[in-house]
């Protein structure tokens, strides 16, 4: 029996190690600077004086609008049975003794020439809707057989006016795959149809009902998988997926027709993927398709790729290799604008700087009304190091300006898993469940959620998941892995992993992935269910609660009003480490750092920072989301002993998340940043106690 394997899915296991070169980077950075003691959360980011309206501080939208998914990919041994027409997922046409090999010969439409056989389908066994009669069709006659398959042929007959053959292929209950061989073709058959029990081959939908059904309780769909957007070879719009070829399960990805035609029938957001060597022809004629053919209620988040950042994909490579020729072919490249030499930097500058530009291109084709409404651009990095983000937002910030101009929002990639124990064999149930309820408790601190949020507030943008979801992938209590998905326990511990992330500020995510997949396998259980007829599973419930409200709320630890420590920026959490600590003490001239605060409502408020030192001629910086509200503050002082009150600066603060930003202007033997203390509309002298 022929096995069908899927593809690996190991981003949040690569993140770990990939996070050592994002690392090296920022030492890099700040040695730069002088200071090679310094931490990475320290690095100063450029400071403007002018931003765009923020949109993440508003009240969150409906609960209908913070969660999507993402489809998998349409392959022959999928699961989420998309199309009514197995042809349209079968793999390459390939011999009539092995159809699996893809040997077969073709020609220029696609077609083959000559004798063939077709591999429809695998890994199905005891999935609904696999069992009864399917319908062939094709222009041309040939004698059908199946091959390695339990399927029975019947009532062949070819009407010679249309010239066209028909059959029955009828398969049973237990049947796995299905593979079938045309001999005795002559010149060849074309326009080839295998359509699904219950469905009417004369005029058949695109789209199963099963599928359908499933998907549409979501707003947005991100079509990643669909567009086998990882090592994509499409560079121009004539060698994209055309629409008029029969089969889709090929590294070109589904033709964006198919895209327009599910969004305009269920009226669902789209979230799409550009590829990575996409020329601008292409990106000009995929937004002219689109503002032409999909319909105008349904909003556009456009990525760039997808995980440009990681190195297991040849996006990563092709980024690279053309962020070094785009230097080397002009050294004045925006990409080396303050002199870099680095080739890492210049490429990360590039994943942002080419996703200005398809949103200036998307710009030119929707119009300024369209953007960050309809159209909504994504900045999308690696969410375990938010220092490689700031590599591309501070880029367009310090050369083409304000970041939301180009950008809706940013977004992430926040998985839960078995953290240590994700490939220990001998678990049981119980302890994968512990392991993950784990993994969503160090949720906000491994995946440095604060960290994130400051620099999307700073930049006031909306921080997004372009995925997420329980990753049990690789070798190792497989037994366990599944049962654990299958507990009606995942139901809360997929709650409380939401509840983490629309607390912590994030807005929509993309739950990876949607569907029905075979969990018995090393390679996850990233879909809802193992079959789309079975509605009830505990990731399924938790979609449906989720999606039915009530609107999530705020929970930072840094309110306002309200009082906190100074060791309290952006990513530290209690206790705090001496090393942490020595951020705030020792913030060398230049160096800034960052607190993430939950204003309960917007307006003005009068900030207290409360500080020591040995004397005078210290003075600081002060911004509030990326606009600066004091220049050259003196602090007060009266010794290393005496805590002093300064006097309170007043600052506005929108709903929500705001980034504050404490920068060291000039030193005079350093000071001591104790506390931070916001109340609305109070001023108070200056005190020492």
């Amino acid at each position: 029996m022929l096995l069908s394997k899927q593809l690996p899915r190991t981003d949040s296991w690569y993140s770990q190690t990939h996070t050592t070169l994002l690392l090296t980077l920022a030492m890099q950075s700040l040695a730069a600077c002088g200071d090679k003691q310094q931490a990475p959360s320290a690095v100063t980011i450029p400071a403007m004086t002018e931003t765009s309206a923020p949109r993440h501080t508003e009240a969150f939208p409906p609960a209908k609008e913070l969660l999507g998914a993402n489809p998998p990919p349409i392959a022959d041994y999928s699961r989420t049975h998309v199309y009514v027409d197995l042809v349209k997922q079968a793999r390459r046409f390939g011999s009539t003794s092995s159809p699996w090999d893809e040997k077969a010969m073709v020609g220029d439409d696609g077609w083959p020439v000559g004798d063939f056989g077709i591999f429809l389908m695998s890994d199905q066994r005891g999935v609904s809707g696999i069992a009864g009669t399917y319908t062939v069709t094709f222009d041309g006659q040939a004698t059908v057989a199946p091959v390695a398959s339990r399927a029975q042929v019947l009532h062949q007959r070819y009407d010679p006016s249309a010239k066209r053959t028909r059959l029955e292929l009828v398969l049973p209950a237990e049947a796995d795959q299905l593979a079938l061989s045309f001999t005795q073709t002559g010149p060849g058959i074309k326009n080839l149809q295998v359509i699904r029990p219950g469905y009417d081959a004369s005029n058949p939908p695109l789209f199963t009902r099963a599928f359908i059904d499933h998907v549409q309780r979501f707003g947005t769909l991100r079509f990643m998988d669909w567009l086998r957007t990882n090592n994509n070879p499409v560079t121009s719009w004539a060698t994209r997926t055309d629409p008029q070829r029969m089969r889709y399960n090929s590294s070109k990805g589904v033709p964006w027709e198919h895209i327009v035609a599910l969004a305009n029938q269920t009226g669902q957001h789209v979230w799409i993927n550009i590829p990575v060597a996409a020329t601008d022809d292409y990106v000009r004629q995929l937004a002219q398709l689109l503002k032409s053919t999909l319909n105008a209620n349904s909003r556009i988040y456009v990525e760039y790729s997808n995980e440009v950042w990681n190195g297991q994909f040849k996006q990563y490579g092709s980024n690279k290799a053309l962020a070094v020729e785009e230097v080397k072919a002009d050294p004045d490249s925006p990409l080396a604008y303050d002199g870099s030499q680095d080739p890492n930097q210049w490429a990360y500058r590039r994943i942002a700087k080419r996703g200005k530009e398809i949103s200036d291109m998307f710009r030119r084709v929707f119009g300024d009304s369209e953007m960050m409404s309809r159209i909504r651009p994504v900045f999308a990095t690696q969410v375990v190091n938010s220092y490689a983000s700031g590599l591309g937002l501070n880029f367009i910030a310090a050369v083409y300006g304000p970041p939301a101009r180009y950008f809706y929002a940013m977004a992430g990639a926040p998985y839960f898993n078995l953290g240590k124990q994700q490939r220990e064999e001998g678990l049981s149930t119980d302890q994968v469940l512990q392991a993950m309820e784990q993994s969503v408790t160090d949720l906000p601190r491994i995946n440095e959620f604060e960290k994130n949020q400051a620099l999307a507030s700073w930049y006031g943008l909306p921080w997004l998941a372009y995925e997420g979801g329980a990753d049990t992938f690789g070798p190792g209590s497989h037994d366990a892995k599944m049962n654990a998905n299958l507990d009606p326990r995942m139901q809360d511990l997929c709650r409380r992993y939401l509840s983490t992330w629309y607390q912590s500020g994030g807005q929509l995510f993309m739950w990876f992935n949607a569907g029905a997949g075979n969990w018995s396998t090393q390679y996850g259980a990233w879909e809802l269910t193992t079959d789309l007829a079975i509605t009830d599973t505990p990731k399924i419930r938790c979609m449906d609660q989720t999606l039915a409200g009530p609107t999530p709320s705020f929970e930072g630890h840094n309110k306002a009003p309200g009082s906190f420590e100074a060791y309290a920026f952006a990513g530290n959490f209690p206790p705090y480490s001496e090393q942490s600590k020595n951020q705030v003490r020792h913030l060398a001239p230049g160096r800034s750092i960052d607190y993430l605060v939950q204003a309960t409502q917007a307006g003005t408020y009068q900030l207290l920072l409360s500080t020591a030192a040995a004397s005078s001629g210290n003075r600081i910086d002060l911004h509030v989301n990326n606009q600066r509200v004091a220049n050259a503050i003196e602090l007060s002082a009266d010794g290393w002993s005496k805590t002093i009150d300064q006097k309170p600066i007043p600052i506005r603060l929108h709903h929500g998340f705001n980034t504050l930003r404490v920068t060291t202007r000039s030193s005079n033997g350093g000071y001591d940043l104790q506390r931070l203390t916001l109340s609305p509309q109070s001023i108070t002298a200056p005190q020492t106690h």
